[in-house]
C-alpha cells in the first residue's frame, strides 16, 4: 500500500482556493501500525515469512508550501519526512527490527481551478499535474545480531523506504459542491505514474529487485458546518488507497505488493484567525492484496500487512 505517501487536507472548507500573491503553509501528520498478513481479502498468518506477521510503524510528517500564482492557479512544494520501523522473523527464529528516518521523495504540483473562485463560491473542479523526485534513499538496511552472534545487514521493507528510487508524474483533480445548507460535498484524486521498471534495491525473493510501482488514491464524502460562526464543521466519507499490479506505463517485472485497501473516513475542520486545523482517523473496512508479477512467476501468495486505521491531522497557515 501506498505508505510512504500522506493525505491531502480533509477538502470541506467552501473556498479552498488561494488569492493571487498568497501563501500558505501546510504541516501534515500520520501515523500508523500494522500487525496482521492478508492474502487477498482474508488474514493468513501462514502466507507470512516463518508464518509470522511483518509489524509496521511509519510516522510521516510533510511541510507544503503553497503559492497562488492567480485566482485560479496555485503552486505546491512537498518536502516529506518520515520514520518506519518493521518488525519480522528471520533464518535464526528470533524476530528483529529495522528502522529508516530521513527525507521521503520531494514533489512539486500546480493546480488551476476551472471556474473563477470570484462567481463561483458554491462549487468549483480542479486539476493538477506535477511531478515526484527521487530525493528519499530507498535502499535503506539496518544491522542486527541474530541468534548465533553473526551481524548481519538487513535491507529495511519497501514498506518503510524512504523513496522509491524513480521519477513520477502526478495527476489530480479535486472539487466540492454545495448540496444544501451548511452541507456541502467533496472529493480529491490523485495518481502517481512510474515509468520506471526496476531498481537495482535486492527484493525479498532471490533474484528479483524492487519495482517502482504506480500508486493512487481517491477521497470523496460529505461535510457538515456544524458551528460555521467559530469555523468548526465534521465530514464523514470514504477513502480507497492502492498500488496497481501493472503499471499504465513502463515495466511491472519487480517486486510490490500490489492491492488496495477501502477506509471509511470521519474528521474534523475548525478555522481559527489565518489557521486551520484538519484531523480525520480513516477505518479500514475492506482490502484485497492481489499477487504481483512476480508472484505469479514464482508461484508465490503475494500479501502484506494494513493498518486497522490511521491518524492524519493537518495545521494550515495562509499569509
Amino acid at each position: 500500500m501506498p505508505v510512504r505517501f500522506t493525505s491531502p487536507s480533509l477538502g470541506e472548507n467552501t473556498s479552498p482556493q488561494l488569492k493571487k500573491h498568497q501563501w500558505q503553509v501546510d504541516v501534515a501528520y500520520r501515523h500508523l501500525h500494522a500487525s496482521q498478513w492478508f492474502v487477498g481479502t482474508e488474514v493468513r498468518e501462514s502466507a507470512a515469512p516463518f508464518q509470522q506477521p511483518l509489524y509496521l510503524n511509519i510516522d510521516s510528517f510533510d511541510i507544503t508550501a503553497n503559492y497562488g500564482i492567480s485566482d485560479r492557479i496555485a503552486l505546491a512544494f512537498t518536502l516529506p519526512f518520515s520514520r518506519g520501523t518493521h518488525s519480522r522473523f528471520y533464518q535464526d527464529g528470533t524476530r528483529h527490527v529495522v528502522e529508516s528516518t530521513g527525507l521521503g521523495d520531494m514533489s512539486v504540483i500546480s493546480t488551476f481551478w476551472l471556474r473563477n473562485p470570484a462567481r463561483h463560491s458554491n462549487g468549483n473542479l480542479a486539476f493538477g499535474l506535477g511531478v515526484k523526485m527521487p530525493t528519499g534513499d530507498n535502499d535503506v538496511s539496518g544491522a542486527v545480531t541474530l541468534a548465533n552472534g553473526t551481524l548481519f545487514n538487513i535491507p529495511a521493507d519497501q514498506s518503510i523506504q524512504l523513496g522509491d528510487g524513480g521519477w513520477g508524474v502526478i495527476f489530480q483533480a479535486q472539487g466540492y459542491r454545495s448540496l444544501f445548507q451548511r452541507t456541502s460535498g467533496y472529493f480529491n484524486s490523485w495518481y502517481l505514474l512510474s515509468p520506471r521498471d526496476l531498481t537495482g534495491v535486492n527484493a525479498p525473493y532471490p533474484g528479483t529487485f524492487l519495482s517502482v510501482p504506480d500508486v493512487y488514491s481517491t477521497r470523496f464524502g460529505m461535510a457538515y458546518g456544524l458551528n460555521p460562526k467559530h469555523g468548526v464543521s465534521v465530514s464523514l466519507g470514504t477513502r480507497i488507497d492502492g498500488i496497481p499490479v501493472r503499471d499504465l506505463i513502463g515495466g511491472s517485472n519487480g517486486f510490490r505488493r500490489p492491492g488496495y485497501s477501502l477506509y471509511l473516513e470521519p474528521g474534523m475542520i475548525m478555522n481559527h484567525g489565518r489557521g486551520t486545523y484538519t484531523l480525520s482517523v480513516p477505518l479500514r473496512v475492506h482490502q484485497n492484496f492481489k499477487p504481483s508479477l512476480v508472484d505469479l512467476r514464482l508461484g508465490k501468495s503475494g500479501g502484506g500487512d494494513l493498518a486497522d486505521s490511521l491518524i492524519l491531522a493537518q495545521y494550515s497557515w495562509r499569509f
